[in-house]
């Protein structure tokens, strides 16, 4: 049965397993005893896990996932749906690598596959008891614990209580998904700043047909020229910054003679079209953004006002941002 589930969050997502994962299951399920002591060990011979997954893709009960960096590529886990009958399913089969931050984001997209693609009533896991960390994880993303099963697990000739706690699709979305979306965004936005310096927010653009007229409708709410009209034949442009102590800068932008650069929103009356932020690495800033779904509308070039690189790009959500280059 083929498997096609893809989930794309913040920072990671979730893609389905395939032949060529065998090798990466063998390793993260047979790498660092205390993350891996409470769960199944599996075989190192290779063969007998590309032999477990030519008949997992003959189940159609059983989604098992990669849990990847959106980032770096990078594989940092795995995650699984199965069991599934009469519109309920186990998960688990959960594990991620050692530093990975990938154990929040993860389990929520995990909880979306299960309730929006696959139309799951319930979601249940069962943990042993022992296994205090993970315990801990179900409590503090609000699952309902739901009892203890009695030597339900059986690890190396060794039986262990096990606790069930699950969340219906009503549960999810009224007391767990906005739990998780916080925790996974925030982590999402460390990692951000890490990897690029941080975004500082510097302005908002304003699409003009004329901008001394823009500016005298903004002087009414406390606005006041931040500079003199600059000219930008790079981009087709000539604007003004204005500003106030009570809100944020606006970038006052109108088309130069013969160009045709902010037709589109002129057009359709959309003034309020970019928002500009400082960048400590224009390049590495672009390709992360990039690599989650942003695409560049305006490459990097040399601005006329900055004085430095600045380019243009557009999100998944059709917004569009410029970066700037900071040289300080």
């Amino acid at each position: 049965m083929k498997k096609t589930i893809i989930k794309e969050g913040f920072l990671y997502k979730l893609r389905p397993v395939d032949y060529t994962d065998a090798e990466f299951i063998v390793e993260i399920r047979n790498s660092d005893y205390q993350r891996t002591k409470y769960i199944h060990s599996v075989s190192n011979d290779l063969s007998v896990q590309l032999d477990w997954l030519k008949d997992y893709f003959e189940r159609d009960n059983d989604y098992y996932f990669v849990i990847e960096n959106r980032i770096s590529g990078n594989k940092e886990g795995l995650i699984s749906i199965y069991n599934i009958e009469n519109k309920k399913a186990e998960w688990g089969r959960w594990i991620v690598k050692n530093g990975s931050l990938a154990s929040i984001e993860s389990v929520l997209l995990m909880y979306n596959a299960a309730f929006d693609d696959l139309n799951l009533d319930e979601l249940y896991s069962r943990t042993i008891k022992d296994n205090i960390s993970v315990v801990k994880f179900h409590e503090q993303i609000n699952e309902i614990k739901r009892g203890v099963l009695q030597n339900f697990f059986s690890l190396d000739g060794i039986y262990y209580d096990a606790v069930e706690y699950y969340a219906d699709s009503e549960y999810y979305y009224n007391k767990i998904k906005n739990l998780l979306e916080d925790k996974s965004f925030k982590i999402f936005m460390r990692e951000l700043d890490i990897q690029t310096g941080g975004l500082k927010f510097h302005h908002i653009g304003i699409a003009s047909d004329d901008i001394n007229k823009e500016y005298s409708a903004f002087r009414l709410i406390g606005y006041n020229s931040g500079s003199d009209i600059f000219y930008d034949e790079n981009q087709g442009i000539k604007g003004l910054f204005i500003e106030s102590n009570c809100m944020p800068r606006l970038e006052l932008l109108e088309n130069l003679e013969n160009s045709t650069t902010l037709n589109y929103f002129t057009d359709k009356k959309i003034k309020m079209y970019h928002f500009g932020y400082f960048t400590e690495n224009i390049d590495k800033t672009k390709d992360i953004l990039c690599s989650l779904g942003a695409k560049v509308i305006s490459p990097i070039k040399k601005s006329t006002y900055f004085k430095t690189n600045i380019c243009f790009l557009m999100l998944k959500n059709t917004f569009i941002i410029e970066l700037i280059d900071n040289t300080d």
